[in-house]
């Protein structure tokens, strides 16, 4: 090739790219030329060819021995509040089914029971909601009263206990909304800062965003629910670092040291806010896209096939670095267990407390104003038929 100078750019400068020098080192070696790789996102030269983890335009592409993934980074869920802990026991439809249940009851005590039909709807509900409390107020006198009401109290024993065993477990561990981690969710929720090279490749997120004002501060970042389209192969990398360490302590072969000190504590200190999703987009085979004026094209053909035919991929001359991760980490710098319950989250109990006074109190109320109602209009009866 007469000294020709081989160019090669990554785009993804995370990727772990021995097998990419060992190939442009191969043909330089084997041919007269020499190779050397670019380092530039924009190269002011012509490129021989390239590895980027978006493809598009019409070029020569060889395809390679991996693939290739986009990854989200999305803001953390925030924390429930506390007071959801009273309803998310049950979700909607059960407590739905429930309400509907005792208004169900209430309704056939009121028709078919002889000492109810005498009693207002009303009081008739209330005893229900007192069943489910505390039991039955009042004997029960007919058989078919007894059957029912018996049937009703051994479904509030299923109910309220397994209300207060997860409303227990509820308030021992700190509870998230759900996790950013299908494509629908980040795209629902998600804002994207505006990018024409996303749009070009089809990718019309509903939430866009022109300025910058929201990178002041992480803070602001996580509250406005910003997130990015970055490749896995920085997600692993990053985690697989940040984790432990501030920074890594070795630049490992094949990797380039992108961040200082400084970038890696701003970065370790904004995964407190973010996580790496678990959605992917743009799962594809990795390929190199060749310029088709190259003279290497022909070349970089033939030696990348013979490469993968002889799986020297896996040759452990060629892997001179660890494997890289290959599954990301749920959550970032954070271990999910059960905290210790302090005195601000005792503070639910004595809420629970409060309300449960609360409704026995509006319940007494609620009764006692059935009755007089009943007094009122049995006096009323009684006064219109003297007065007849």
């Amino acid at each position: 090739m007469r000294g020709y100078d081989i160019s090669y750019l990554t785009t993804d400068l995370l990727r772990d790219i021995t097998y990419d020098l060992e190939i442009g080192n191969t043909i330089a070696q084997r041919h007269n030329a020499t190779f050397h790789q670019v380092l530039e996102f924009n190269p002011k030269t012509c490129v021989d060819y390239e590895h980027i983890p978006m493809y598009s335009g019409v070029s020569q592409y060889i395809p390679l021995p991996e693939t290739s993934e986009m990854c989200f980074l999305v803001p953390k869920s925030a924390p429930k509040s506390v007071f959801l802990v009273l309803l998310d026991p049950y979700d909607r439809y059960s407590w739905i089914a429930f309400g509907l249940t005792v208004v169900a009851i209430s309704l056939m005590l009121y028709w078919f029971s002889e000492s109810s039909r005498q009693t207002n709807i009303i009081f008739i509900v209330l005893e229900m909601l007192m069943i489910v409390l505390n039991g039955p107020t009042h004997q029960l006198v007919e058989r078919f009263e007894r059957f029912v009401v018996g049937l009703f109290m051994l479904l509030s024993i299923v109910v309220i206990s397994g209300y207060q065993s997860l409303v227990i477990s509820f308030i021992s561990s700190p509870r998230y909304d759900p996790q950013l981690d299908t494509f629908d969710a980040i795209n629902d929720t998600c804002l994207f800062m505006h990018d024409i090279g996303l749009i070009n490749l089809g990718y019309h997120f509903k939430n866009t965003h022109d300025t910058y004002e929201i990178f002041e501060s992480t803070d602001t970042m996580w509250k406005v629910k910003w997130c990015v389209l970055v490749t896995c192969t920085e997600a692993n990398y990053v985690m697989a670092h940040v984790g432990n360490v501030d920074k890594p302590g070795k630049v490992e072969p094949g990797s380039l040291a992108l961040y200082n000190d400084e970038e890696w504590k701003r970065m370790k200190h904004q995964l407190k806010y973010f996580r790496y999703s678990k959605a992917r987009v743009q799962s594809t085979t990795a390929m190199y896209r060749v310029n088709y004026n190259s003279p290497v094209r022909h070349r970089l053909t033939f030696y990348t096939q013979a490469y993968i035919e002889g799986r020297l991929q896996y040759f452990p001359v060629l892997r001179k670095s660890k494997p890289k991760p290959n599954e990301i980490l749920e959550d970032t710098l954070e271990v999910v267990a059960v905290q210790q319950m302090g005195l601000k989250d005792l503070l639910i109990v004595w809420l629970l407390y409060c309300v449960g006074i609360m409704l026995s109190v509006v319940c007494f109320i609620g009764e006692h104003v059935a009755l007089c109602m009943r007094k009122i209009k049995s006096v009323a009866c009684k006064t219109i038929a003297k007065i007849k």
